[in-house]
C-alpha cells in the first residue's frame, strides 16, 4: 500500500492564493483514473471501494525551483457525483473533493505579500 500521509499536488496562482488566504476551503479534481488512483481506494480487481485518507497536503505554486509550498490539512476527499446519477461514475458525472483543514505550514510564501 502507498503511503497516504501526505498528498502533493501543484496549484496555479489564483487557486493557491485562495488557499493562502483561506478564500477556499475545497480542492477539486476531475473524476479521471490519473486522480481515481491517487485519491481512490481500490481493491484487488482494480475497482474502487473507497476514497484515500491523507493527513496533509503539499500545495505548491507552479513547477519553478523553490516554489511557494504549504503544507494544509486534510480532513477528507469525498467523490461528488452529479444529481440523479445512477450509472458508473465517470469523469462527466463525477469529481473528488478535497475537504481542507488548518495552514499547518508556509515556505518560500513570503513573496506573495498575503
Amino acid at each position: 500500500m502507498k503511503n497516504t500521509k501526505e498528498l502533493y499536488l501543484i496549484l496555479t496562482k489564483k487557486w493557491f492564493l485562495e488557499i493562502l488566504t483561506g478564500v477556499k476551503k475545497e480542492e477539486y479534481r476531475s473524476f479521471t483514473e490519473y486522480y481515481v488512483e491517487r485519491l481512490g481506494e481500490l481493491d484487488k480487481d482494480g475497482e474502487l471501494i473507497d476514497t484515500r485518507k491523507y493527513e496533509t497536503i503539499k500545495f505548491q505554486l507552479g513547477y519553478r525551483k523553490n516554489a511557494p509550498q504549504m503544507i494544509v490539512e486534510c480532513k477528507d476527499v469525498l467523490i461528488e457525483v452529479d444529481e440523479g446519477v445512477e450509472e458508473e461514475l465517470n469523469e462527466q458525472n463525477s469529481n473528488f473533493v478535497i475537504v481542507l483543514g488548518e495552514i499547518l505550514e508556509k515556505i518560500n510564501c513570503e513573496s506573495l505579500n498575503v
